[in-house]
């Protein structure tokens, strides 16, 4: 099963890749930007007469299958009427094959680069993925259409190509948003600098991976305080959809000042047949907190059972539970402060909830189940487990540290204080013994 998915998702990025895939990073430095619009006289002059012929559409592709293709896809095309071309820019491209690509994953520094590919090819390719595609025509003077064929001719060198991908902050979305912005000179800074309808990052990537058992809630440990601030237009852009939707509302300065639109066509070339994406983030912490109430009951239950099986499924239990939380725990405390994942994973209260000491409980608490005899080792770090949980849990009435991460709180407090009652149990028992 393992093997097909993966083969699945190297087919996936293969399709998108084409050839490319053979590419890898280069740290050969970049050469110099093109200068942007309005710089020099000469050198818009130059450009207006190549941008006459040409014309500029942004393009997206809906969800797809795949984790990663369910936030969708962008690309930027540029069409020569005078040489019939037709190239669909990307900033999407990755390849598996990279030297030390899950490290580099693991770490945020992931390679991306940018491609361009026939725009029929291009599309055919997500129409065989049953992946809606829509189509914006632009409305630009010839300098900035001109502008920006230098702008991915410089950028499609391999000098120039790759760049580190940010979820959020920098990938194939928010590439076309920057080189839009640079050839209307700013013009999306102001309209895009408001706030937009209310998402954060987390409930956006919530919404998204809603149907996917381990993504979802993978994210919602993984992600910190940080991903819950409410997002303006500009930090929206981040997803293909929401670009497109700001830029159909958006007006823009011409050259002599007047306002017009910026999309004068807003069409849609294929659209598919698979489910759209829900509206809003679901709210599953009445059901995790279910989920909490169940487990922390049944560890009650089975430290006061008296049967060789109830103590082998306890202590089945604690090993996973303490063992699974404090490697994911370490992996939190990492990436918030060693990785370039520091800007969504750092200032994350969950590491209050999974964090290295519970490997330590691994050990001990789940010796004296086993035991079923108390230890002060384990009193003692199941109470500090327990005490840093509610902590965690006391922390979110306090409007500068609370971070909407309640599913996590609902299952894991619950969790955490019934080990300590477990292990207290087991004193009491032994403290009757002995007497």
């Amino acid at each position: 099963m393992a093997g097909t998915v993966v083969r699945r998702l190297l087919a996936a990025a293969m399709l998108m890749a084409s050839s490319a895939l053979a590419a890898q990073p280069t740290e050969t430095p970049q050469t110099p930007k093109p200068p942007a619009p309005g710089v020099s006289a000469s050198l818009d002059s130059a450009r207006a007469e190549r941008g006459a012929r040409m014309s500029v559409a942004i393009i997206t592709y809906g969800p797809g299958e795949f984790v990663f293709e369910k936030f969708g896809h962008i690309a930027l095309a540029l069409t020569d009427s005078s040489t019939g071309q037709d190239i669909a820019f990307n900033w999407g491209m990755f390849d598996f094959s990279q030297p030390n690509f899950l490290g580099r994953f693991l770490t945020g520094d992931t390679k991306y680069w940018m491609e361009g590919y026939r725009t029929a090819d291009f599309n055919a390719a997500y129409t065989r993925e049953n992946r809606t595609i829509r189509k914006l025509e632009l409305q630009l003077s010839a300098v900035q259409r001109g502008a920006i064929a230098d702008f991915v001719r410089w950028n499609a060198q391999d000098a120039n190509k790759y760049y580190r991908y940010d979820y959020y902050a920098d990938n194939c979305a928010t590439r076309v948003r920057d080189l839009l912005n640079w050839a209307l000179q700013g013009q999306l800074d102001a309209p895009f600098a408001v706030p937009g309808s209310g998402r954060t990052w987390r409930n956006e990537t919530a919404r998204i991976t809603a149907s996917d058992p381990l993504v979802y809630p993978g994210i919602q440990v993984a992600l910190g305080r940080n991903a819950d601030h409410v997002l303006t237009k500009w930090e929206e852009s981040f997803l293909p959809d929401l670009l497109a939707n700001h830029l159909v509302a958006l007006s823009v300065k011409d050259a002599n000042g007047a306002s017009m639109k910026l999309v004068t066509s807003d069409s849609v070339l294929y659209t598919a047949d698979r489910a759209p994406m829900p509206e809003g983030a679901p709210s599953r912490v009445p059901m995790a907190l279910v989920l909490g109430i169940v487990l922390a009951a049944l560890v009650v239950l089975l430290s006061g059972a008296g049967s060789a099986i109830a103590r082998f499924a306890l202590v089945t239990f604690s090993v996973l539970w303490f063992g699974i939380g404090g490697v994911l725990g370490t992996a939190l405390l990492l990436a918030g402060t060693v990785t370039k994942h520091m800007p969504y994973m750092g200032a994350n209260l969950t590491v209050l909830q999974l964090h290295p000491l519970m490997l330590v409980a691994a050990v001990v608490i789940t010796a004296s189940l086993w035991r079923g005899a108390r230890t002060r080792a384990a009193t003692g770090v199941a109470a500090l487990v327990a005490l840093l949980s509610l902590v965690g849990l006391a922390l979110q009435l306090v409007p500068s540290w609370h971070q909407q991460s309640g599913v996590v709180l609902a299952v894991i407090v619950p969790v955490q204080v019934a080990f300590a009652v477990a292990t207290l149990r087991l004193r009491a028992r032994s403290l009757r013994t002995a007497s």
